[in-house]
């Protein structure tokens, strides 16, 4: 079975060319593979280089959509295929999954992922449609789930801080907070739904920060 990802507008992404652009990128540092492990923004720096050699559209690529990107961004299906490489390169390199180095990757501005998000999108605008919000949330939790893997496991200071800022977790669950209005059952209620996950309890975070 062929591994080719296709697009509607013609354009065929492989994953072992993007595995083969990661691999050329991290042959050119100094010390390969240690370097990349022990530095994000030489991560992040892969991953403009992926987005360079494939996604970038040349002058004579037909873009669809996004100037930025030659993918179809209409196409979920196809976008979800690559986040799947993507996170498989973020747990390779040791690297948490996040929406703003994946819309490096791709060319598609972490803001308009975010209007998918919240099914806000305009019929014939983007291409977008509810599918797009779905795919979107799981990606979410998948970010969400590396992030707590860090607070729970190694009592990572930034993953609690991301948890804290972007998710509504807190050090104190059982006291009665408010976070952007709502209770933190509602919260709990929020993520499960939008996750599609079980009403389990948030982990306590540690509280020696």
């Amino acid at each position: 079975m062929s591994n080719a990802i296709k697009a509607e507008n013609g354009i065929e992404v492989y994953e072992h060319d993007i595995k083969y652009y990661a691999e050329e990128y991290i042959s050119q540092l100094p010390e390969k593979e240690n370097s990349i492990n022990n530095n994000p923004s030489l991560f992040t720096g892969m991953v403009k280089y992926i987005y360079k050699h494939l996604f970038k559209p040349g002058k004579r690529d037909k873009v669809k959509y996004n100037a930025n990107t030659v993918l179809d961004t209409g196409d979920i299906e196809l976008l979800n295929n690559i986040w799947e490489v993507y996170t498989e390169l973020c747990y390779k390199y040791n690297k948490r999954p996040t929406i703003l180095n994946f819309s490096l990757l791709i060319g598609i501005d972490n803001r308009t992922i975010d209007t998918w998000r919240r099914g806000e999108f305009r019929a014939g605008e983007d291409g977008a449609s509810s599918a797009h919000s779905q795919t979107v949330k799981k990606w979410l939790a998948e970010c969400e789930s590396s992030l707590v893997d860090g607070a729970t496991e190694r009592n990572s200071v930034g993953c609690i801080f991301a948890l804290k800022a972007n998710y509504g977790y807190t050090e104190t669950p059982q006291r009665v907070e408010i976070v952007n209005g709502q209770q933190p059952e509602q919260i709990a209620a929020d993520i499960a739904a939008r996750h599609r996950i079980g009403q389990a309890e948030k982990p306590e975070l540690p509280e020696d920060l």
